[in-house]
């Protein structure tokens, strides 16, 4: 009954005030939701954005004589992936060309041996400047010391084997080549800072014919490596989104002990995305209170 009577008094006679804590009461919890709206949109638009700005999610570098279709079947156990292309990596002495009446010549660097399917699979990785973008490729820094174009010939040292001529298709430019090229398995700060100056892409299937030979003579500087589009059926949440990725790459690197090295480019790329978003709530929260 005293109750009673008190809120008819409240009501009577500070309605306006009662009022106006109300809206104050309103519109305090409309800011928080909204600010909570705000994060959870914005995480999300985090974690899109970093996905979609790395070229490869993985790259498992196969210890020599391992089945690369034995190491797909394990990546099939980890995640359901769109996309899966062997890359064969080989050590060069060097390259020459030439052109013009004068001969140029490079120091040591890397040839390359991609599928007919990895430029539409990772498209990323290669951007086309002359000619066409399959077949036999020189990168951007390779054809300006080399002074070589489109159909001018190439001449590939390789390691402890004659050197072989390949004719150019195409002129491109790696914009990813820091990746391309990592260390797989060295320890932070061990690896080489810059990618190699010097770079040749074949198909797949003439990599082979030229770079088998060498992988029999010299296993040390010829290697395989499959490059890995995971699904990106992914959390909204980037701190979430790390931890899965994560996991998978973990439980891979447990199926293929032994066989082989995976590099996880994608969970490197949430885990700085993560560290952003805890700093964006943090802040927002903050603001808002």
């Amino acid at each position: 009954m005293l109750g009673l009577l008190w809120l008819k008094g409240l009501l009577s006679h500070l309605s306006g005030r009662l009022l106006g804590a109300m809206v104050g009461v309103a519109l305090t919890v409309a800011l928080l939701t909204s600010i909570g709206s705000f994060i959870v949109s914005g995480m999300a638009s985090m974690t899109g954005r970093a996905i979609a700005t790395v070229p490869v999610d993985w790259q498992v570098q196969l210890v020599p004589g391992v089945n690369p279709h034995a190491i797909i079947a394990a990546v099939g156990g980890s995640a359901v992936y769109s996309a899966v292309q062997p890359v064969g990596y080989a050590d060069a002495a060097g390259f020459s060309a030439q052109t013009g009446g004068t001969v140029q010549t490079t120091g040591p660097g890397k040839v390359l041996g991609l599928g007919p399917q990895y430029r539409r699979q990772f498209p990323a990785e290669l951007r086309p400047l002359i000619g066409a973008g399959e077949g036999v490729l020189v990168a951007q820094q390779t054809a300006s010391n080399l002074r070589v174009t489109v159909g001018d010939h190439v001449t590939i040292r390789r390691v402890g084997l004659p050197p072989v001529a390949v004719s150019v298709d195409g002129v491109v430019d790696l914009p990813y080549a820091d990746s391309l090229f990592q260390a797989v398995g060295v320890p932070p700060g061990a690896a080489p800072q810059a990618p190699p100056d010097n770079v040749v892409l074949l198909p797949l299937d003439l990599w082979h014919s030229l770079f088998d030979p060498q992988a029999a003579l010299r296993p040390d500087s010829v290697r395989t490596q499959l490059h890995i589009r995971i699904a990106h059926d992914l959390p909204a949440d980037p701190a979430r989104a790390y931890t899965d990725v994560l996991g998978r790459s973990h439980h891979l690197e447990a199926l293929i002990a032994g066989s082989g090295i995976v590099a996880d480019n994608l969970a490197a790329r949430l885990l700085g995305a993560r560290a952003d978003a805890l700093y964006a709530q943090v802040l927002f929260v903050f603001l808002g209170l």
